[in-house]
């Protein structure tokens, strides 16, 4: 292994080793990957870290993001004798999280688009 694919994914681990530890400090209950990501926006918006810094072994992991799902499916498939009373009381749940996703994504994307019209809008008037 290369270093540079070895700090780059040091980079990745440190900044969610500071997120584990930011989430074991707070007196709320936020998930360390979001904070993990915020903190990577955040870094990456001012600048501190650059993409290059991450680009390939991010990509790979991004890539490769499916074996992470095998463990916990397999692990829905052994203790899928506790679902058996409920299987129609999680297929509802599923449906309309589903659903919710869905139109919260359609929301979000439209925010976004009406935000960066109007930043056009407002860029090309003060231009004229």
């Amino acid at each position: 292994m290369s270093k540079k694919i070895l700090k780059q994914l040091g980079i990745i681990l440190a900044l969610c080793l500071v997120a584990e530890v930011i989430a074991s400090l707070l007196p709320v209950t936020i998930p360390s990957s979001v904070i993990a990501i915020l903190i990577l926006a955040l870094l990456l918006t001012c600048k501190v870290l650059k993409e290059e810094q991450i680009k390939e072994t991010a990509d790979f992991m991004l890539d490769n993001m499916a074996l992470v799902f095998v463990p916990i499916s397999v692990g829905m498939i052994e203790d899928l004798e506790l679902l058996k009373g409920q299987i129609a009381g999680f297929l509802v749940v599923v449906c309309i999280s589903l659903v919710l996703t869905f139109l919260g994504t359609y929301a979000s994307v439209r925010i976004v688009q009406k935000c960066m019209k109007w930043a056009l809008k407002k860029g090309g008037k003060s231009n004229e």
